[in-house]
């Protein structure tokens, strides 16, 4: 028998075996709904909805950096994994807050 999970992350082949241009379409993506997102907000709670958009820009461009400047192999995956799992924890918690300013009763 082997060793290998196949049920942790670390053991996946996007992680252990990248393909830069599939993260960056994947967080691209992710990044495009949440701007979108943000930018309907942007009447609502302006300040919170442009954080959001540029942690989301800078997320993203940090992670096409990370697909065209650093060696392919287990550490890009990883930093590619972390920096999605970092992009999408952001974008649910700028939702929340937004969410949440919106609901506020104004007194």
């Amino acid at each position: 028998m082997s060793d290998v999970d196949p049920t942790r992350v670390t053991n996946q082949d996007a992680v252990r075996r990248p393909k830069p241009r599939v993260w960056i379409v994947a967080s691209a993506l992710l990044a495009l709904v949440a701007v979108v997102v943000f930018a309907f907000s942007i009447p609502i709670v302006a300040a919170w909805a442009w954080i959001g958009i540029a942690f989301q820009g800078g997320i993203f461009a940090a992670i096409v950096v990370n697909g065209l400047a650093s060696r392919r192999g287990s550490p890009q995956g990883y930093i590619f994994a972390v920096l999605m799992c970092v992009q999408a924890a952001v974008a649910l918690l700028v939702i929340i807050v937004i969410a949440v300013a919106a609901w506020a009763p104004l007194d």
